[in-house]
């Protein structure tokens, strides 16, 4: 995952999580939030590639100031991630190749929302497809976009405790290996070495040391 570029504007059709603590839809957030009262218009909005999971849109937009620019911006479903801990509390990670970073990343299990199911369920069928195991209890834990410079992309991310053995097959179109548990100080210094390198694991590291 990467940064940098424009702001894009958000997606207001995200699924919002019904869990109590932080607002799942970003949007419910900045309507209250006097920083997105001064934003820009849109002008024009053209789709210009549709290719499942993904949108990607030419915009044309204008800031408060009269200034008009244009924008390429990724539509994105959103995702959940989830920081699983084992009974000995220790993460329990997944080895994935990532064709756009022609590497094998370690990471936290991690899946894109399909159509009309909720962050929740998404979470708890990725744990199951990418560790073998399910969670009696899964807590929202904080969010974050991964590349708002020009993708709405929103990752949801979730703690999950109490696992019992309970695999779902794998998409067939990803290649995992795993899952691999390592204590919190292990999956730390990892981050430190440069050997975990996922952005949403960062991200997740930094959530849980809250």
């Amino acid at each position: 995952m990467t940064t940098g570029g424009p702001d894009a504007s958000t997606n207001d059709e995200r699924s919002a999580s019904p869990l109590a603590g932080a607002a799942a839809d970003p949007m419910q957030r900045n309507v209250a939030d006097p920083m997105q009262r001064n934003v820009a218009e849109v002008l024009s909005v053209e789709r210009v590639l549709s290719a499942r999971p993904i949108d990607v849109e030419r915009a044309r937009i204008r800031f408060p100031d009269g200034h008009e620019a244009e924008r390429i911006v990724v539509r994105h479903p959103g995702a959940v991630a989830i920081v699983a801990l084992d009974e000995q509390g220790r993460w329990l990670l997944v080895r994935q190749y990532r064709h756009p970073a022609g590497r094998v990343l370690l990471e936290v299990p991690a899946g894109t929302l399909e159509p009309g199911e909720s962050p929740e369920r998404t979470a708890a069928r990725e744990l199951r497809e990418e560790t073998g195991y399910a969670a009696a209890e899964l807590e929202r834990i904080g969010g974050f976009y991964t590349a708002p410079g020009f993708c709405d992309e929103y990752i949801h991310l979730f703690l999950a405790r109490g696992l019992t053995a309970d695999p779902l097959p794998q998409d067939h179109d990803e290649y995992i290996d795993g899952p691999i548990a390592m204590a919190p100080a292990e999956v730390a210094r990892a981050a430190a070495t440069g050997e975990i390198e996922d952005a949403k694991t960062l991200a997740a590291l930094a959530l849980m040391g809250r």
